[in-house]
């Protein structure tokens, strides 16, 4: 049959014949070589590539170290460790992001009795993230139950473990919590700076308090598990060659554990005293501190926290509810501010003798009231008139209008009061050794309050009227109007000053430093917990600095009529806290406070000194609107000073009302 000319097929080119063939013997080589490769991995290899992939995978896995305990001065441990089941999770282990992940997390969460979404955010947003073969932890402390539970249906919870791991141990709770402090995860800020360099991603490291500031001793060295994964991800057996974590260094301290707990004992004994009264007294604080060497012999602050709360990450739930506190996370001791009430006036006074506005023999003070100017009048509390008094008498009665008139001379000049002050520690940071060393106060003059206002003008002020944010605001409006927010500094305010009103802003801890100063004869300490730093097994590895200290030119004689003054206020029968302390069986000196606030309750102060030749000690209570200092912090000071000397312990309240 002849073809159609349509039909017939033109020959190829020589050229493209030989293209096709080249491309032919290239497929027929490549297909040779996969056959090749085939037949190399499953007949001359595969016994050993099924080996392979049945072969254990090794993962380094850090241990966290036990952190190293916290003892008291008799080495009684105020923090130490424990070992805790634990279920954490694999990240690199888990099923892929999606309904299969979500499933492990819901299944977890069950078991757990967590919410599923907490675990997810555990996991995938972690703030510091491990190795995605590292354990993260979702849960410490679980149940055996849930524990065992988990552990035996590995195949229910691809990526999750349980293991055992040390955990932080507070044995007394909420006891010391502020000056223990709290734990947490490094930061990735912090994995930069001393002392967390070398740290690895996700430790849990001290965060406040005596946790934060001795991290590096107390930190200790991890372990690491050398653990064998089998193909599917779970772990077998830990290598022999796997390191033991190292326990971090103990540190001693100059805290008396019996008087901590008592410290907290009395102001909870003087809060709800003061409840009863009609006082909402909603927080406390205080210091005893040895006023010869400078070692802090207890500090606290209430509302407390249970320490244990932070010794793992704390749920929100936990959280929430120690923030529904009066901010029960900061330290009063060191950082609550307030005026000082007439406690201060030791401190007027030793001002104004060096300055020369009085002597041992100045008698001033007549009168309920004094005047000053044509409007400015300032009384005693409940209108009271002690006669023309000397200053002995004055702090013995704590006469108000005494210092008013002492104000009033000083003010102006060189300020002798203010210069007092500073000179006994007030209005710097203390410089004690927990972070950031104690918050320096107030101190006020006139350089203060222009300072004041500069900066509140700079704030809040366009010109003559307030910024927008600002503009409803009256005190902006009226602020900006006159270009001050308070008055320049009056005489008035110097009076207030004298008797520890006004702008005036103190810690518990600066007035005991400052009564230590007048007791040791001019030694102004900054004080100091840390004692010693102790091997795990408790040999000495280190003799911490002792607290230093500067020295202040102390007149003994100016000294002698003050401490004459605060014998008196505490056990002499016209003394202000004598019905605390006259039936004491020791010596004691002793000043009350009672500081007024604007829209508050008056908050409660006593600051008192024992002499002992081997047991000194001063110790600072302060309620806030606790009421008058004689009837809520002198009483809460006797049970302190009872515990400390071994007395037998009574409440024994005052009434009286001065400022």
């Amino acid at each position: 049959m002849i073809e159609s000319p349509l039909q017939r097929r033109a020959p190829l080119p020589p050229q493209l014949t030989r293209r096709v063939g080249v491309l032919g013997v290239v497929v027929f080589v490549l297909f040779g070589v996969i056959a090749f490769r085939l037949w190399y991995l499953q007949v001359l290899t595969g016994t050993q590539n099924a080996a392979k992939a049945t072969a254990l995978v090794v993962r380094p896995i850090a241990i966290a170290a036990p952190r190293g305990n916290i003892l008291d001065s008799h080495g009684t441990p105020l923090a130490g460790y424990r070992v805790a089941p634990q279920v954490a999770i694999v990240a690199d282990d888990l099923p892929p992001a999606g309904p299969q992940r979500q499933l492990v997390y819901r299944r977890l969460a069950r078991v757990l009795g967590i919410g599923w979404q907490n675990i997810r955010t555990i996991v995938d947003n972690r703030a510091v993230a491990p190795p995605g073969y590292a354990p993260t932890d979702i849960m410490d402390d679980v149940s055996k139950r849930a524990w065992v539970y988990i552990g035996e249906r590995k195949s229910l919870f691809p990526g999750v473990i349980v293991r055992q791991v040390y955990v932080r141990d507070y044995p007394e709770g909420d006891i010391g919590a502020v000056v223990l402090g709290q734990l947490g995860q490094v930061s990735t800020k912090e994995l930069t700076q001393s002392p967390f360099k070398g740290i690895a991603a996700g430790t849990v490291v001290g965060q406040s308090g005596l946790e934060a500031e001795y991290q590096s001793y107390l930190q200790g060295t991890p372990g690491v598990d050398h653990v064998d994964v089998d193909a599917a991800g779970y772990p077998i057996a830990a290598k022999s060659s796997s390191r033991l974590p190292v326990p971090g260094d103990q540190l001693s301290t100059s805290l008396d554990l019996g008087l901590e707990k008592e410290g907290y004992i009395a102001v909870d004994e003087a809060e709800n005293r003061a409840r009863l009264g009609g006082d909402p007294a909603p927080a406390a604080a205080f210091v005893a501190m040895d006023p010869m060497t400078g070692r802090v012999l207890a500090l606290g602050s209430v509302p407390s926290y249970d320490a244990n709360d932070f010794a793992t990450t704390p749920s929100t739930k936990t959280y929430t509810a120690i923030l529904a506190e009066d901010h029960a996370l900061v330290d009063r001791a060191i950082a609550g501010l307030y005026p000082t009430g007439s406690t201060f006036k030791p401190i007027t006074a030793l001002g104004a003798l060096n300055a020369g506005l009085i002597t041992a023999q100045t008698t001033q003070g007549t009168g309920s009231c004094v005047t000053f100017g044509t409007t400015q009048q300032f009384c005693n509390s409940g209108g009271s008139n002690y006669g023309s008094v000397d200053l002995v008498s004055a702090l013995t009665q704590s006469v108000d209008t005494y210092f008013y008139k002492v104000g009033a001379a000083a003010n102006g000049g060189s300020d002798p009061i203010q210069a007092e002050a500073h000179a006994l520690g007030l209005g710097s940071s203390p410089g004690i050794d927990l972070p950031g060393g104690g918050d320096p106060g107030v101190v006020p003059d006139a350089a203060y309050v222009k300072a004041l206002n500069a900066q509140y003008i700079a704030q809040v002020c366009a010109g003559s009227h307030p910024l927008p944010k600002y503009a409803k605001s009256q005190l902006a409006v009226t602020a900006c109007a006159q270009g001050y927010l308070q008055p320049a500094w009056t005489i008035g305010q110097n009076v207030l000053l004298a008797t520890g009103q006004g702008y005036l802003l103190a810690s518990p801890l600066q007035m005991a430093i400052a009564y230590s100063a007048i007791v040791n004869g001019g030694k102004v300490f900054s004080p100091k917990i840390g004692w010693k730093i102790l091997s795990p097994a408790g040999a000495l590895v280190q003799q911490l600095p002792a607290p230093t200290y500067r020295r202040i030119a102390l007149n003994r004689a100016y000294r002698a009529l003050v401490m004459d003054g605060l014998h008196g206020a505490a056990q002499s029968p016209s003394g202000t806290s004598y019905p605390t302390f006259g039936s004491f069986p020791r010596t004691v000196y002793g000043k009350t406070g009672t500081a007024v606030h604007a829209g508050q309750k008056d908050q409660s102060w006593y600051v008192v000194y024992a002499p002992d030749a081997k047991r000194p000690i001063v110790i600072a209570v302060t309620v806030e609107q606790g009421g008058f200092g004689a009837a809520a912090a002198a009483p809460a000071a006797r049970l302190m000073l009872s515990q400390w000397f071994g007395l037998p312990k009574h409440w024994a309240a005052g009434v009286s009302q001065d400022l």
